[in-house]
């Protein structure tokens, strides 16, 4: 038995982890509404997440093991209150305090740093497992809301596009909240919750710009469209949340693979708006048909008349986003055990938030003409929502 083995085993256990184990235990939008719903109710089937190489290691097998046998019986005292309403069992907390020996092994320059369970080892906050990517979730849920009390503050209610950025709004808070939750306590069900909740996000911010783009939804007209465009886009989320829960593990890989190709759409789609803006675009001829790409403000020509002040605004954004996302990439182990490349992506995703919000309303307000003014000259100044 090698000598980090050892002293695994031979550590004595603290007070917390002695415990009793418990008992297992707006048009168009429609579509997307009830693909959210059918989601919450698909997620009450999740299965184990797959193992990590820290929860595979022989060192912390042994470690937890003996944790449960000495720790777990009947006649053991519970764990503290706080922690079992959140859900922790005499397991759990056995697995918490062996990861953290291991990574005190790492500290030591006797092991690698692991992940267990796909998580770093992470000292929680009372019972709370991750405590800044939690604050950081509450942060883009606040930033989220203030855009919905945007929208209502400075977007016309009979604006079409109206509806569709409240929808959006709600659809962002429900993720940010769920990402809050999944944090503080991470378990199969709230994974799940998470991970579904965001990619219902990318998929809702992907239709927002196809019927914003495209003009499907304007602030005046609703193009028939938007119905088969909006159900196809519910039923492909449906399909790809059926397909995930199909696996024994759930497929990450897959998983986000698909919520970066609809992202990548997305962001394509709002470059080009923004260069439609600058230069005149091709226009394709396909069986004596022509397509272009639509003006940016109809009916004004974008290259003939002035550019909104915001016109560079998505270019920007999309840049930024691509820019921080790079914390998801280039994931390591947290400093000090509290921050990691995770939490600094849910931090930098704050600003992002806000700025997108106050984009998306002087857009739709540009968009809807001279009616209340455009806002464009002062869509950094307005202090409506503050």
């Amino acid at each position: 038995m090698s000598s980090a083995v050892n002293r695994l085993a031979l550590a004595p256990l603290p007070e917390a982890v002695r415990s009793n184990r418990p008992p297992p235990s707006c048009r168009g939008l429609h579509a997307l509404k009830l693909a959210t719903w059918a989601v919450l109710a698909l997620t009450l089937a999740a299965v184990p997440a797959a193992a990590s190489s820290g929860d595979r290691h022989s060192s912390f097998h042994l470690c937890s093991n003996l944790c449960e046998v000495s720790q777990c019986e009947p006649h053991s005292p519970l764990i503290p209150l706080y922690l079992r309403l959140f859900g922790w069992s005499c397991i759990d907390n056995c697995n918490y305090h062996c990861a953290h020996r291991l990574t005190n092994e790492a500290d030591a320059g006797r092991e690698y740093y692991h992940q267990f369970f796909g998580k770093w080892a992470f000292y929680r906050l009372g019972p709370i497992q991750e405590p800044l990517s939690v604050i950081a979730s509450l942060g883009n849920l606040w930033v989220h809301y203030r855009g919905l009390q945007r929208v209502r503050k400075t977007v016309r209610p009979d604006n079409n596009l109206r509806p569709w950025l409240e929808t959006l709004a709600y659809i962002q808070i429900n993720t940010w909240l769920w990402s809050t939750v999944f944090h503080a306590r991470d378990t199969p069900i709230t994974e799940r919750l998470d991970y579904f909740s965001a990619m219902i996000t990318i998929a809702a911010t992907l239709l927002y710009a196809i019927v914003r783009i495209f003009g499907i939804v304007t602030p005046k007209t609703i193009s028939p469209l938007v119905y088969p465009i909006s159900g196809a886009v519910a039923v492909f989320v449906l399909w790809h949340f059926i397909y995930v829960l199909s696996f024994s593990h759930f497929p990450y890989g897959y998983h986000v693979g698909v919520a970066i190709v609809l992202g990548m759409i997305h962001n394509v789609l709002w470059l080009i708006w923004t260069l439609s803006l600058y230069v005149a675009l091709p226009t394709i001829s396909i069986n004596e048909t022509l397509i272009a790409w639509p003006e940016p403000y109809p009916p004004r020509n974008a290259l003939a008349s002035r550019r909104p002040a915001h016109a560079n605004i998505p270019a920007i954004l999309v840049g930024l986003t691509m820019a921080a996302m790079a914390f998801e990439v280039l994931d390591f182990a947290p400093f000090y055990r509290v921050l990691d490349a995770h939490a600094l992506w849910h931090f930098a995703t704050i600003p992002l938030g806000e700025w997108w919000w106050k984009y998306m309303c002087a857009d739709a307000n540009e968009l809807d003409g001279g009616l209340l003014g455009p806002l464009s000259s002062r869509v950094h100044g307005d202090k409506s929502s503050d």
